[in-house]
């Protein structure tokens, strides 16, 4: 009985995620191209992420959001205004009728602008 419910609940559980793309600046912050110089520090590999969740079949939000969760990879630096080498993750997972996530994942070095 033990071995039908663990394959049950493998079986119910779903889940995926979905490589978006991938940048090579990116940002939602404003970022004056023009009139300043810019810095990647390489050192650093910043993480952001938004999350909706769902409990039972009730989603707790609209949606995750992708500018959201660059914002967070963002602000995680102090001064920075984008992200370099981007890499974008779309996931989720669900048991049903129990709960279950929905998220956007953000990754990149931290760009910051220089005074020239």
């Amino acid at each position: 009985m033990k071995k039908l419910l663990i394959v049950a609940a493998i079986l119910f559980i779903t889940g995926c995620q979905t490589r978006i793309g991938d940048f090579t600046v990116a940002s939602t912050k404003n970022m004056d191209i023009k009139k300043s110089l810019h810095r990647v520090d390489e050192s650093k590999r910043l993480k952001g992420a938004d999350t909706r969740h769902v409990i039972i079949i009730f989603p707790t939000s609209l949606g995750p959001n992708m500018k959201q969760a660059m914002d967070n990879a963002i602000e995680k630096s102090p001064g920075a205004v984008g992200l370099s080498n981007v890499v974008v993750y779309h996931g989720s997972w669900y048991i049903p009728f129990i709960y279950g996530q929905e998220y956007f994942t953000v990754m990149g070095n931290p760009v910051y602008e220089v005074a020239k």
